[in-house]
């Protein structure tokens, strides 16, 4: 069973990417799944991690060297919190596979929660809906 913290191989769509009428990511990338919600059981957050360092204007995290290592990722990496991918469980045909490359501590999960609801709150999220 797929948790908050869990990490995945994605074919992330970003949202400029939507923007210009594009529905497939461009290539596999780790993202991991921050919210599932009671209203939407059956849907998965996914926020993408990059090994780039993001512009000013983007809200992100940057990723410790020991969450890296939990996660299976390479060090440094940041996480996206400012857009996401949303899609159902049992539709998700861009997941390179189920199986979780590593998974976040969760002490770092909720401080990802917190930046998130943040940013939600100052309008900052904007989500992609997978199909």
């Amino acid at each position: 069973m797929l948790k908050p913290g869990d990490l995945l191989r994605y074919y992330y769509l970003w949202a400029r990417q939507a923007d210009t009428g594009e529905e497939s990511g461009r290539k596999a990338r780790p993202v991991c799944i921050v919210v599932r919600t009671p209203a939407t059981p059956a849907a998965l957050f996914l926020f993408p991690l990059t090994s780039q360092k993001p512009d000013l204007s983007r809200a992100n995290i940057a990723i410790s060297e020991i969450e890296c290592r939990r996660g299976g990722l390479d060090f440094p990496s940041w996480l996206i919190l400012d857009e996401y991918n949303r899609v159902q469980v049992d539709e998700a045909y861009d997941l390179v596979t189920t199986k979780p490359i590593g998974s976040f501590s969760p002490a770092f999960v909720r401080k990802i929660a917190v930046l998130i609801k943040e940013a939600v709150a100052q309008r900052r999220v904007r989500g992609v809906v997978r199909k």
